[in-house]
């Protein structure tokens, strides 16, 4: 996996995870509705490389029962994306299957490192989410490489029993300024906290940026064709700006992110709010404690601009399948299964992803229930979402270094006043712009 990327398999690496039967209690798992005829016909062979505890372990059970002829060799390597990165730059040795960042799916799929789904794409693509369909498209080659996985759309995660008794609504639909601002700032007053921003800014500050970049219309650090540096346009150097209001209002918490003592701040309800990624329930599941389960909500992230998106990605990847396999067919048949079809997309949604698989997200999805936020049937406002992600904002192959390895270090200095925001982020963009061809064909 790439050093910035921010996923739930990369805090599966770091801080471990609940069990996937724990998971799947978690979000209300859904049984299929009918059973799978059997089709023997199909065979041959498939190796996955992976971490344990991951959605496609859910596929491949559901996948055996319509195909029990084929073998699927799921290997679970603590350094597979080190061992992936080497495979591929041998050209040989890969998997036939790959769980891959919308980083690296902009990379390879350049360089023609993957197999090409665009046949496979084309006649379904009506059926998944836009602002997902778009990571598996690489512009430069005019199509599509690997199957849209999880939807890592992000929202507003809050104590609504406290909000009550502090006269704080929280609305399904606001902007960041002055509403959700204001809301921060009623919060400190009361001695709560709400957002974290640990120190130094860490992962989470780029996450941030990623979002109200989005959210302000921006492509990303680049251009969604990767020629240029867009890091320090308007919408960016206006995303810095609204991390720092945010953090202003006093009410951020400032500890690493998910450690022992972020998970306090919310077991003694001092943390009240936070953003969040919807592959995040589930290890907040696993570490809060029974009596603050049921009581928190979900709401959409404000908006920047009025009109504009309110969420943004985080996270997430795209099911690909290197150009070295032996066996792209088969590959391609259970890409369309896992996220394009009823069986694998409800084994994903049991697992605790989204997929982008809209019969699914319209239909049974619309029931979850969760224990972390009770009643409140999550899918809804999670479907919402989705369909408003932001087409114009795109992960390409220099995402990763810009937002971890150059714009990562420098926030913290920006947000603190430490540093003129426009002369930090054009230190940035200089910075971006010294790499920017090392990721350019």
């Amino acid at each position: 996996m790439l050093k910035s990327s921010l996923s739930r398999r990369a805090f599966l690496k770091t801080a471990g995870a609940a069990s996937a039967a724990g998971l799947a209690a978690a979000s209300g798992a859904f049984s299929l509705a009918q059973e799978v005829e059997p089709d023997p016909s199909l065979t041959g062979t498939l190796v996955f490389w992976g971490h344990g505890d991951h959605p496609l372990d859910y596929i491949r059970v559901e996948f055996l029962k319509k195909y029990p002829n084929v073998t699927l060799d799921w290997q679970q390597i603590e350094d597979h994306g080190a061992k992936f990165k080497t495979a591929m730059a041998a050209g040989t040795g890969a998997p036939d299957l790959y769980w891959m960042e919308a980083t690296d799916v902009a990379l390879y799929g350049a360089q023609g490192a993957l197999l090409e789904t665009t046949d496979m794409i084309e006649p379904i693509k009506d059926q998944l989410v836009a602002g997902k369909l778009n990571e598996a498209y690489v512009a430069e080659m005019g199509g599509y490489f690997g199957m849209p996985g999880d939807i890592s759309t992000s929202g507003i995660y809050y104590r609504a029993d406290i909000l009550d008794e502090l006269g704080i609504t929280v609305p399904d639909d606001m902007l960041y300024e002055p509403e959700f601002l204001d809301i921060l700032t009623q919060i400190a007053a009361a001695g709560k906290n709400a957002v974290l921003y640990p120190a130094g800014g860490a992962t989470v500050g780029s996450a941030y940026w990623s979002w109200f970049d989005a959210q302000y219309g921006g492509s990303g650090p680049t251009s969604c064709d990767n020629a240029e540096v867009t890091i320090n346009d308007d919408a960016g150097i206006n995303a810095i700006k609204l991390i720092q209001k945010i953090h202003q209002t006093g009410a951020t918490l400032e500890a690493d992110w998910w450690t022992p003592e972020y998970w306090n701040a919310i077991n003694t309800s001092q943390l009240v709010l936070d953003l969040a990624p919807a592959w995040g329930r589930g290890f907040w599941e696993s570490n809060l404690n029974d009596d603050v389960k049921g009581v928190w909500r979900l709401a959409p992230l404000p908006r920047a601009v009025a009109g504009g998106p309110n969420t943004g990605v985080w996270g997430g990847a795209t099911l690909v399948s290197p150009i070295t396999t032996q066996n792209p067919e088969l590959a391609k048949i259970f890409m369309q299964f896992a996220f394009g079809s009823m069986e694998g997309a409800t084994a994903a949604g049991n697992w605790g992803i989204i997929p982008p698989y809209i019969p699914y997200l319209e239909g049974p999805f619309q029931e979850l229930t969760t224990d972390l936020f009770g009643e409140q049937k999550i899918g809804q406002m999670w479907l919402k979402m989705a369909n408003n992600l932001s087409l114009d904002f795109c992960r390409t192959a220099a995402y990763g270094a810009a937002t971890g390895e150059i714009l990562q270090p420098e926030i913290d200095a920006m947000i603190k006043g430490d540093e003129d925001i426009e002369t930090g982020m054009q230190k940035v963009a200089d910075g971006l712009a010294e790499i920017l061809p090392d990721y350019q064909d």
